[in-house]
């Protein structure tokens, strides 16, 4: 790297330093010294001096003299009056210390007839002897050091706090989401028969691990005194029937050959699983714990309970079925305007016709939703098959999507979804000075890597080390004012994550006749018209409802 270079980087420097002045008490006589300003700098203003001396106590000054030197700021010493006040006394640090002794602060008071400002040995004294031994901050030392700002409280060291250890977990070994596994046939259909969200697992199988709490990092206050971390908390495990823990209480294990769960308040089971040929007066209404297939039919008017899920091999009429897990219907449901099925989990049907459905998640049906009563906290899914919804009321917390919405004789449909948050608040500006001090700190980094290398090959000379040395002190002073900038900055910062907006997605076809309801007041009509094409129907950033329309192609 060429010293002209380098010399260069230091010519910047000094041209972008401010000006600035000192008054000293020699033998009762008050003296300033005035040094210019860089090119690039700020140089000192009257006012300032005149101020200085007026706190100094200093009589017999002539204030178009001083404004003269001002001017001037030829670096000399020049007389300006008389320190008449009495003895000199030097600049004094107060040092406190929060309750908490995470942070000093430091208040510079202004020495008094001519004394001595405090320089950086003496700042270091001051919080030696009151104790400050850790989180000091160089970089306001350098400053108070260089232009100490009088009476101006300071935060000059800070400790660190404590970082709480992780709090431990249960690791499940088995696929606890019972989301269904959707898979298109070889016609480009969804096959509904193979979801895959019954699970079996054999007696002895580990279903769940504990993981052990992490360890958290102990903190220290400005006084050098450890402060110990708040450890993780262990997970206790909750365990429902057919599982125990393992000898070492790490593990837990099936007992029984079943259905492993995991509720939505965190308890482990594993259920029994009950095969029935019918439902009907031969057996009664089946109350049970465990999961239940039925086989065959089951007859008008019985109900199914149960705390696990419900396979059903065939279609059923006007019965009620309620479940804790999953409903999955490999036939349809032709409620009649009185059957009701009701799931905390997902429901799957072929089709269902003058039917009641509620899950506590989603609904996804092959064929078609008929005159029904449909409501899900999450999304309604008519797709598959012909996926049409035709006539009755929806309900979904977040999307509606099927092939066709409403039927050509304008059946009245009526899709309700939820509604998007009104407002996402703004980012605040950032700070103007930030990239202007990264520029700074780059040039005098490169410069310095550059010298690092050349001293990797050869010896510097002294001239060389001391301009490393200067620069080193320039890279911590702007790093410090950098770190301060980008504190305010993420400080003044405030972000919202967006909820998902709520829609309707129709892929081929809506009808006269169907009313989409996005939330208070907005409210989405089919007119006279079918409209042909793939429908996306949602709340817009203006508030306005909006189908973003894609036309379909015919042969």
């Amino acid at each position: 790297m060429s010293d002209t270079f380098t010399a260069k980087v230091l010519k910047d420097l000094e041209d972008m330093e401010n000006g600035f002045f000192h008054i000293a008490n020699q033998h009762g006589k008050a003296i300033l010294k005035v040094t210019p300003g860089g090119k690039l700098g700020s140089s000192v203003e009257p006012i300032q001096v005149i101020t200085r001396v007026k706190i100094f106590g200093v009589e017999g000054f002539d204030e178009r003299e001083i404004r003269r030197i001002v001017k001037e700021a030829d670096g000399k010493e020049h007389i300006i009056g008389k320190w008449t006040g009495g003895e000199p006394e030097d600049s004094r640090a107060e040092i406190t210390t929060t309750e908490d002794r995470m942070e000093a602060n430091i208040v510079i008071n202004p020495p008094k007839h001519g004394g001595k400002s405090l320089d950086e040995s003496a700042i270091r004294t001051a919080l030696d002897q009151s104790g400050i031994k850790f989180g000091i901050i160089e970089e306001i030392i350098k400053e108070l050091a260089l232009d100490p700002e009088y009476f101006v409280q300071y935060t000059i060291a800070e400790g660190t706090r404590p970082l709480s250890g992780g709090d431990g977990g249960i690791e499940m070994v088995f696929d606890t989401s019972d989301n269904p596994n959707l898979k298109e046939n070889e016609k480009g259909q969804m096959d509904f028969r193979e979801i895959g969200i019954i699970k079996s697992i054999p007696a002895g199988q580990i279903l769940a691990k504990k993981i052990d709490p992490k360890p958290g990092k102990n903190g220290m206050n400005v006084y050098g005194d450890p402060i110990p971390f708040e450890p993780g908390k262990e997970m206790e495990w909750k365990l429902g029937s057919n599982v125990k823990l393992s000898d070492d209480k790490k593990s837990v294990i099936a007992m029984i050959t079943g259905r492993p769960v995991m509720d939505r308040s965190g308890f482990i089971r594993v259920d029994e699983v009950v095969h029935l040929e019918n439902v009907d007066f031969s057996t009664g209404n089946v109350d049970f714990p465990g999961t239940i297939i039925v086989e065959e039919k089951i007859a008008d008017g019985f109900s199914l309970t149960t705390q696990g899920s419900l396979i059903i091999k065939k279609s059923v009429g006007k019965v009620f079925l309620k479940a804790k897990g999953d409903v999955v219907l490999s036939g349809g449901f032709m409620g009649r305007g009185g059957g009701t099925i009701q799931s905390d989990g997902e429901i799957y049907a072929k089709f269902v016709e003058q039917g009641k459905m509620i899950s506590g998640k989603s609904v996804y049906i092959e064929e078609a939703a008929m005159h029904s009563e449909i409501t899900a906290e999450l999304d309604v899914v008519v797709s598959g098959g012909r996926g049409e919804i035709i006539g009755g009321d929806i309900i979904a917390g977040r999307s509606v999507t099927c092939n066709k919405l409403g039927a050509v004789v304008e059946t009245k449909t009526t899709l309700t979804v939820g509604t998007p948050p009104d407002f996402i608040e703004e980012l605040e500006k950032m700070r103007a000075d930030i990239n202007s001090r990264k520029e700074v700190l780059l040039k005098v980094e490169q410069t310095m890597n550059r010298m690092v290398e050349d001293a990797s090959k050869r010896d510097l000379t002294q001239e060389e080390q001391n301009m490393l040395i200067k620069l080193k002190e320039v890279e911590s002073k702007y790093k410090g004012l950098l770190n301060t900038s980008m504190t305010q900055f993420n400080s003044a910062v405030n972000s919202y994550e967006p909820t998902k907006d709520s829609f309707v997605l129709v892929e081929r076809e809506i009808h006269p006749g169907v009313e989409i309801n996005l939330g208070k007041g907005k409210y989405y009509k089919v007119g006279l018209n079918s409209i042909v094409g793939k429908s996306r129907i949602s709340l817009g950033v203006d508030g306005n409802v909006h189908n973003e329309r894609s036309q379909l192609k015919r042969r």
